[in-house]
């Protein structure tokens, strides 16, 4: 908490010298998957990638524009993002997959650093907080013989709010009609979804999302920047 309180401050005086607020929203395509594992006991799961989509809305302050190469900026934004994982059973033939899909509404809080002229490039970094908000989990497998370990989300137990971090870069271009961004991006939750309990019980006490994709954006800028002055 005392580092979510210190990053808000600084927003709070970065935004104090904000001469251009962008208001934008973005959308796209992800796979993700989830790292499930037990510190001591063995976890045998074949977790495979999950497709998804992606999108939302967000605000950016960028500061008056300096004379330095690379400029700075502050992002917040919310989310809905697909997350999920497949299990494929290697032990038993013709045994369908497992899909776990967990849907997610993020609230990412991001620095931004960027440089250019009018193709602008940028790289991102922050962390986010994530509220499950609705689950569509397949049938649990049944047979007698299988061999691997088999854990999924259960509401009953296991937790809906988490956080993690999230990196991100790519371009956004000024135009008269608007501002378009194209970005490339790699999310991970370092809280775990599965509540374990203690050590000595054999659930998954490590069960972290993890999510790379892409999305595309729109911004509408309000306010001026000294870097569109000297171009």
């Amino acid at each position: 908490m005392r580092i979510l309180w210190l990053i808000c401050t600084a927003c709070l005086m970065h935004v104090g010298v904000a001469q251009k607020i962008c208001v934008g929203a973005k959308t796209g395509g992800h796979a993700s998957s989830a790292f499930i594992e037990h510190t001591i006991f063995n976890t045998t799961m074949n977790t495979t990638f999950l497709p998804g989509v992606n999108g939302g809305v967000f605000v950016r302050y960028l500061p008056k524009a300096g004379d330095s190469f690379l400029n700075s900026g502050i992002q917040l934004g919310v989310n809905y993002v697909q997350k999920g994982w497949k299990q494929i059973f290697l032990d038993i033939e013709n045994l369908p997959a497992y899909t776990a899909r967990m849907n997610y509404l993020e609230i990412p809080l991001e620095g931004i650093g960027y440089f250019g002229g009018k193709n602008k490039y940028f790289i991102s970094a922050g962390l986010h907080l994530e509220f499950l908000i609705s689950t569509d989990l397949d049938s649990e497998p049944v047979e007698d013989n299988l061999i691997s370990d088999f854990y999924t989300y259960e509401s009953s137990r296991d937790r809906g709010v988490g956080y993690g971090a999230r990196l991100a870069g790519g371009m956004f271009r000024e135009m008269s009609i608007g501002t378009f961004q194209l970005e490339g991006f790699f999310s991970y939750s370092f809280s775990n979804f599965i509540d374990a309990g203690d050590l000595t019980t054999e659930t998954p006490d490590i069960s972290n999302h993890w999510v790379v994709g892409f999305t595309v954006g729109y911004m509408v800028a309000f306010g001026r920047n000294q870097e569109n002055e000297m171009e």
